[in-house]
């Protein structure tokens, strides 16, 4: 009988070995995938972890570019509306004078500015122009025109800057087109066209920079910059459609008084004339308004015909004239009674303040005197009072008359009297005398209507004192005397805009100095404020990370 193996006990053992040694085999491969598996998971955690703060890190720095790109956009596109720079000198030697600034921002009409000179030789142009001219010079007043004048484009875009070298035939271009100028290099020339008319004015180096000479050294030298004025005045000019002119009428007088007041004049874009001798039957139609300063000598009728006749203009009227007392002079009796005729009388003697607070230390015919309560154009934008000496006294004969309307539109306090010139140190009857106010400025306005039924005018304006034109006390920070008178004359020749004036602003820039506001700020940003910000922000990303 065959014997079976497959009932042999050992082949039996030996058959089901394999099957546990494959049982173990798994049990040892799950384990060991269990055992590897744990730290993939953990190593996935910790990835996890990394690329979250490495994420945070990236946003963060992604963040600050953006922010940085943004800040650059911003500010790029605010200096093409908005001057970013800033003036840290103590005078403030960059910066356009804020009447002026208010000016240009209100130029409506297309102005260029044509510099002839490129912008990065124009100081060292200057240069040779003062050493030829023997002139002591300092680079500084050059460098402060240019950015001075980039300015004014800067603060409106109606305004455009030009720089031509002087070498070009771009420069021969412009130097024909205004063959009476004689343009050289330096030169700048304000243009503006209006309904197909250009009108221009060039500014040469004696307009723009002030020339002094040492007394002592008889040294010539630069000592000033006076661009902004020359500058301004140049696009006042250009821009308005007609020039008015003034006749001084000088034969009268002992005395000039006028020479600061027709500079002034000129200086806002008014032509000035002088008539040295006798008015004749008549005064030339092409004048716009008269001057009467200081008149020592009495006028004849045939004289005060010829005023009454220009100032009527055959009906036209828009005419004027501008009278300043000197009560020193005797008393003018043709004059004043001419004046009378318009409502103004002129009394004589000198007005004298007996209230203390209203007069200079010592001096009480130096008078205050301030705006009336009458509404004028010529005193609406006039915040302050004014101050003069020997006023004579001024006061209006009626108010309304034969189409004349009288205004006081300047008068003392109400504690003045009329106190006598020859004995005016040792007077002592203030206490006897009553007290009232008096005119520092009249205006007689004689008005009617043309065929197109527009208001049409002449005006007489009377001022108490020649301490208007001459000034002596502009130092003192409320007197407004200057721009008085100039408002003034702006309606006495009907100008359209009273109020605006571009008076001389020498800007100096030897003491170039940043002024101690200024660096504190700078000091108190870049050496606390900065690094605190700084700081900060890093506590803060710190944190943030930490806790994340």
């Amino acid at each position: 009988m065959k014997k079976d193996n497959n009932l042999n006990p050992e082949n039996e053992i030996q058959a089901q070995t394999p099957e546990i040694e494959t049982v173990e085999e798994n049990t040892k491969k799950v384990k060991k995938e269990k055992k590897d598996k744990k730290p993939k998971k953990q190593k996935l955690l910790k990835n996890q972890a990394f690329l979250k703060r490495g994420s945070y890190s990236l946003a963060i720095t992604a963040a600050f570019i953006a922010g940085a790109i943004i800040i650059n956009i911003l500010v790029g596109a605010l200096s093409d509306r908005f001057v970013l720079e800033f003036d840290m000198s103590t005078e403030k030697i960059n910066t356009i004078n804020e009447d002026n600034l208010k000016y240009i921002k209100s130029v409506k009409d297309k102005v260029e500015i044509i510099v002839c000179s490129e912008a990065e030789n124009y100081v060292s142009e200057m240069a040779f122009l003062a050493q030829q001219a023997n002139l002591v010079s300092n680079s500084e007043y050059f460098e402060q025109t240019l950015k001075l004048v980039e300015r004014y484009g800067d603060y409106n875009k109606n305004i455009s800057i030009r720089y031509i070298d002087s070498q070009t035939t771009e420069f021969a271009e412009i130097a024909q087109k205004y063959p009476d100028d004689e343009l050289t290099f330096g030169d700048i020339v304000v243009s503006c066209t209006k309904n197909g008319n250009e009108r221009h004015k060039k500014l040469s180096f004696i307009d723009i920079y002030n020339i002094y000479q040492d007394e002592s050294s008889y040294t010539i030298m630069i000592d000033s910059n006076n661009i902004e004025t020359a500058l301004t005045s140049a696009i006042a000019y250009a821009t308005s459609s007609e020039t008015k002119k003034f006749a001084v009428i000088s034969n009268h007088s002992n005395k000039d008084y006028t020479a600061n007041y027709v500079s002034l004049l000129k200086q806002n874009n008014y032509e000035v004339d002088v008539i040295e001798n006798n008015i004749s039957n008549e005064i030339s139609n092409e004048y716009d308004a008269l001057i009467i300063a200081a008149p020592t000598k009495d006028f004849n009728s045939t004289e005060l015909d010829a005023i009454s006749d220009f100032l009527e203009n055959d009906g036209k009227l828009e005419k004027g004239l501008i009278f300043f007392a000197d009560v020193t002079a005797p008393y003018l009796t043709n004059l004043y009674d001419f004046l009378a005729q318009w409502g103004i009388v002129v009394e004589e003697g000198i007005v004298y303040e007996t209230n203390d607070e209203n007069h200079l230390p010592d001096m009480p015919t130096a008078l205050a005197s301030s705006i009336s309560e009458a509404e004028s154009d010529i005193t609406s934008e006039l915040p302050y009072q004014f101050v003069t000496d020997y006023n004579a006294p001024l006061s209006a004969a009626f108010e309304t008359k034969d189409n004349i309307t009288v205004t006081s539109l300047a008068e003392t306090f109400g504690d003045t009297v009329i106190a006598p010139l020859e004995s005016i140190k040792d007077w002592t009857g203030s206490g006897d005398a009553t007290p009232a106010t008096y005119s520092t400025l009249i205006q007689a306005e004689k008005s009617t209507y043309n065929d197109d039924n527009k208001k049409i005018a002449s005006y007489v304006l009377a001022f108490s004192s020649i301490d208007f034109l001459t000034c002596p006390y502009d130092g003192i920070y409320y007197n407004s005397n200057k721009e008085l008178t100039f408002n003034a004359a702006e309606s006495a020749v009907n100008a359209e805009d009273i109020g605006i004036i571009f008076d001389s602003r020498y800007i100096e820039t030897q003491n170039f100095t940043v002024s101690e506001s200024s660096a504190r700020t700078v000091q108190i940003v870049f050496m606390y404020l900065f690094p605190l910000v700084m700081i900060a922000l890093g506590i803060f990303v710190y944190i943030k990370r930490r806790n994340s």
